[in-house]
This record gives structure tokens, C-alpha cells and sequence, in this order.
């Protein structure tokens, strides 16, 4: 009984329910919604409040008149678990792609070029190491599936780089979105494992540094994993890992699983699997692939910058490698499939 004081059941129309969840939030600290359909406009958890649903059967879906905005907004020290979050209540995949007339894929939109509606947001307003320590702190994501948003099904910006102020998010499920996990500024220390990030634009965004990824896929997006830092987005912009994860199938097997554009900290890729896509560095260093299998016809593009390891590393046929103004290119211990060591072009 004691839980069906924070219970809200669906209305079976299209009203605005933000105000309603905000209000139970606020009283009980909790609210639980069950199956059904819960159009927002925008909900934000206050600060130490959880919000649970019921699985696939709960969806809150941000209402088609806002433009921009967060369908759920994560204040400090929240728990937000086991619902739907749907951009578009019909549910619908991203538009298919189509080959050109020449068989190649149209360009890749920028990052910048993606949409401002978003599914669930972990947002401040940091920019030093001062205003790092007032940010949001320790949230706690589980169990989402979120779908149909031009922006990121999971955003994070600004919050900073000390470590309470981070985000723990696993076993969640992001489909056609611009970005699955989109950390598009400074933002560190947050941890994703389990996570399932396909049939988007891009699977990730990772513009924060200390950031972890372990045991998730980035598999059959446009692009796979991204580090942008062209435009000096973050002050660290790296230094983390992907562990056990996959970046497989990208843009009808054409397509870049890894791309890394002006990042100098560095980034560990560690027991994945690539298998038809491709990587591309420019202007990095400090980047490590090691433990690592992969498929047929795999590229490595690397321009410029400093420091590209790879070690250990299995690949089902020779890859072939792309350098252009970078001494610092280096092979350890790979090998094909039948055993022949690969060198350094």
C-alpha cells in the first residue's frame, strides 16, 4: 500500500503530465508510472528523487510542438529507471539511408548539424575547476529504452570535471537518435556499461574526458564512436576507454566505428570488436588499440598528431593503413588469422 502514495497512473490522453510527475516528486520524493502513455513537455527531477516505470509498457513521450528541450531533465543525486522515453509517439526508425549513384554513402551530418530535442539530460554549467564542484552530482540511469530524438537520447553538457559530479548509466537501449549517448562539452567522470546504441547518426559523442565505456555497442549507426575536439570543446576531451565494446556494421558496412579529431590526452580502446567499419584520427595522440579483433578490409586513416599504438591485436585479414604526417605510428604484436605478424606500412 505504502506505494501507491507515489503511483501515478496514465490518463489515456495526450494532456501535458509534467506538472503532475514534478508535483509527486516533490511531495514523495518518488513516483512510479505504470503502463501507458505520459506526454511532457519537459519533466526535471528535483534534486534526490527517483522515478521508476514499469519496463517497455511505460513510454513518456516529450510532446511534437517543443522544439527543443528535454523530454526528462536529471537535477543532483537522481534515480530514473526501467521506462520508455519516446521523441515521437509513433515510435518510427530513422529515415534509411541510401547509397549515391556511385555506391558511396551520403556525408555523415556534423554533430552541430543534429536536432535540439532530447531525451534525458544531465546538464550544468561549468567551465574551470571552480565551478566544477557546484555541479549535479551522482545520478543514476538504469534500464531505459529511449528512441526517436534528433538530438541525444542520453545528454550530458557542462557538468564539469569533478568526480561526484558524474552520471552512472548501464543496461539501457538508445535507437534512432542523432546521437545514442551525446556528451557534446565537458563533461567527465560518468560511466556507461551495457549500453546499446544503434540505428542512430551517431552511437557516441564523447566530448569530456575520464569518461568509461565498458561492455557496449555501437553497431549499425551512421558513425560509431566520436571524439570531436576541433573546436576546443573540452579541456581535457579524452583520456578515457572503451572496454569490451563493439563498433560493428556502420553505414551499410562502409562507415567509421572510431573517429578521433584533435584530441591530445588520449583514449584506450581495449577488447572490442570491429568488424566492416573503419577509423579515422587526425590531429591526435595517445591512442591505444590493444586486445582487439578485427574483420575483413579494415582502414586506418591517421593524420597528422602524435602517439597511435596498436597491440595485440587480431585481424581476419591484413588491414590497410592510411598515414600522412605522423612518425609516431606503431604495431605490436598483430597478427592475422593465419598467423602472419602485421608491420608498420
Amino acid at each position: 500500500m505504502q506505494s501507491s502514495l507515489y503511483f501515478l497512473p496514465p490518463s489515456g490522453d495526450k494532456r501535458d503530465r509534467s506538472g503532475e510527475i514534478e508535483a509527486l516528486l516533490k511531495e514523495k520524493g518518488a513516483c512510479t508510472l505504470g503502463v501507458g502513455d505520459y506526454f511532457v513537455s519537459g519533466v526535471t527531477m528535483p534534486h534526490g528523487t527517483s522515478l521508476f516505470g514499469m519496463g517497455e509498457g511505460t513510454r513518456v513521450i516529450l510532446l511534437p510542438h517543443v522544439t527543443e528541450g528535454h523530454a526528462i531533465l536529471l537535477e543532483s543525486h537522481c534515480t530514473l529507471r526501467d521506462l520508455t522515453v519516446l521523441g515521437d509517439e509513433k515510435d518510427l526508425p530513422l529515415p534509411e539511408v541510401t547509397p549515391l549513384e556511385d555506391g558511396s554513402m551520403p556525408p555523415v551530418p556534423e554533430p552541430w548539424e543534429l536536432g535540439a530535442r532530447h531525451g534525458v539530460g544531465f546538464l550544468g554549467d561549468a567551465t574551470n575547476v571552480e565551478t566544477s564542484h557546484i555541479q549535479k552530482k551522482d545520478c543514476i540511469v538504469s534500464g531505459l529504452r529511449i528512441r526517436g530524438f534528433s538530438g541525444g537520447g542520453l545528454h550530458l553538457r557542462d557538468t564539469g570535471y569533478s568526480t561526484p559530479c558524474s552520471l552512472c548509466a548501464s543496461d539501457c537501449r538508445i535507437h534512432a537518435c542523432g546521437a545514442g549517448i551525446f556528451i557534446s562539452r565537458f563533461s567527465e567522470y560518468n560511466k556507461f556499461t551495457g549500453m546499446v546504441c544503434t540505428q542512430n547518426i551517431y552511437g557516441c559523442i564523447n566530448n569530456g574526458g575520464n569518461n568509461v565505456f565498458a561492455a557496449c555497442a555501437f553497431d549499425a549507426n551512421r558513425q560509431g564512436f566520436l571524439i570531436d575536439n576541433r573546436e576546443n570543446k573540452s579541456k581535457n576531451n579524452a583520456h578515457g576507454s572503451c572496454v569490451g565494446c563493439t563498433f560493428n556494421h556502420m553505414d551499410h558496412n562502409t562507415g567509421i566505428g572510431v573517429r578521433i579529431l584533435n584530441s591530445k590526452p588520449g583514449f584506450v580502446f581495449s577488447g572490442g570488436q570491429m568488424f566492416f567499419s573503419h577509423v579515422v584520427l587526425e590531429d591526435s595522440q595517445g591512442i591505444v588499440f590493444n586486445g582487439s579483433e578485427f574483420g575483413k578490409h579494415i582502414r586506418f586513416h591517421v593524420t597528422r598528431g602524435g602517439g597511435v599504438t596498436l597491440s595485440a591485436c587480431f585481424f581476419s585479414t591484413q588491414p590497410l593503413y592510411f598515414v600522412e604526417d605522423n612518425e609516431a605510428f606503431r604495431i605490436f604484436q598483430c597478427y592475422t588469422k593465419g598467423g602472419t605478424e602485421i608491420q608498420v606500412p
